[in-house]
């Protein structure tokens, strides 16, 4: 069994419409949720509206999050001046979110978790880090 990482850049807010923040940025979210809106599965219902954009998963044996981000925020470099106009219009916070299965066997190299100074300073983002078991 391999592990499974992602890597994605969120704006967070109490609430906003995450359709306005694409269309602003020029950017279309990967994954939006909006404050209290009816979802798939258990409740709760979201407390706060979210715009997220993500690369996707990469599933691998060795799942190296420095080489994610860095690709991550290469990508999202060119909407910078953007993002930023949009943080402070809507009142949103910058969110660079980790998420790791890993996989359990001793032998398997387990994931490199770091970033570049560029990635941190770049994104002006607080980092969270999920792991879970695979």
């Amino acid at each position: 069994m391999t592990s499974i990482g992602e890597v994605y850049f969120a704006l967070d807010g109490d609430e906003f419409e995450p359709d306005e923040v694409s269309d602003y940025i020029g950017l279309t979210a990967t994954k939006v949720r909006r404050k209290g809106s009816k979802q798939i599965g258990p409740p709760p219902l979201p407390r706060s509206s979210g715009w997220e954009f993500s690369l996707g998963r990469v599933e691998d044996e060795v799942i190296d999050v420095y080489a994610m981000s860095e690709a991550l925020v290469n990508r999202l470099l060119p909407y910078v001046e953007r993002i930023v106009e949009v943080e402070a219009k809507f009142g949103l916070i910058p969110r660079l979110q980790v998420v790791i299965w890993i996989d359990q066997d001793e032998s398997k190299s387990m994931p490199a978790f770091g970033f570049e100074h560029a990635v941190i300073h770049t994104s002006g983002a607080f980092v969270d880090i999920d792991t879970y078991r695979n």
